[in-house]
C-alpha cells in the first residue's frame, strides 16, 4: 500500500523563490554608467582614448582648447611608464624624462630633442613649470626623451594641446 504524503503549503512559494533568486544571480549584470564627457568626472580620468596598459603622458587638469591665464602653472604625468632623472645618461627601457615644446608639434622618433627653444628639458625627472605665454593661440607639446634625450616610437609618449592664454 503506498502512502500519499501531502507537501506542506510553503514549500511551493520556498521553491519559487529560490528559483527567482538563482535566475537572477545568473542574468547578466547591468554596467555602471559612463560618466557624462563634460562631468567633472570624466574630467579628472579621461585623457584620451588610449589601450589600458599602453604607455603614455598627459597634461593634469589641462585639457585641448583650454583657456589659461598668462602665467600658467603646467603639471604632467605618464601611466605606465617610469620618469627617471637622466643622471649619467644611461637608457632604461621603459623610462625617460619629460620635455616641453612651446607652439611646435611632437618630433619623429628617434630624434634627438633640441636643448633650446622651443624645448625645455626636464631631465632632472620633475613633472612642473610654470611658463608666461604671449596673449592668443599656443601648442604645447609634452614628449618623453630617454637618457639621450631621444624620442620614443610609442605614439602615446607625446601629446600635443592647444591652448588660449588670455590677460
Amino acid at each position: 500500500m503506498s502512502r500519499l504524503r501531502t507537501i506542506p503549503a510553503h514549500v511551493p512559494a520556498f521553491l519559487l523563490t529560490g528559483a527567482l533568486l538563482f535566475s537572477w544571480s545568473c542574468a547578466p549584470k547591468e554596467e555602471a554608467p559612463t560618466p557624462d564627457a563634460a562631468s567633472p568626472e570624466a574630467a579628472a580620468t579621461d585623457h584620451g582614448t588610449h589601450d589600458a596598459g599602453a604607455p603614455r603622458v598627459y597634461f593634469v587638469g589641462l585639457e585641448d582648447g583650454a583657456t589659461v591665464p598668462l602665467t600658467v602653472q603646467l603639471q604632467f604625468a605618464a601611466e605606465n611608464f617610469t620618469i627617471e632623472p637622466v643622471a649619467d645618461g644611461a637608457i632604461h627601457h621603459g623610462a625617460g624624462h619629460y620635455h616641453i615644446g612651446l607652439d611646435t608639434d611632437c618630433l619623429p622618433a628617434g630624434v634627438v630633442i633640441p636643448t633650446a627653444d622651443p624645448w625645455i628639458h626636464f631631465g632632472d625627472g620633475s613633472s612642473t613649470i610654470e611658463v608666461t605665454l604671449t596673449p592668443g593661440e599656443h601648442r604645447l607639446a609634452l614628449q618623453i626623451g630617454d637618457g639621450e634625450h631621444r624620442t620614443l616610437a610609442d605614439p602615446g609618449l607625446c601629446q600635443v594641446i592647444r591652448v588660449v592664454a588670455v590677460e
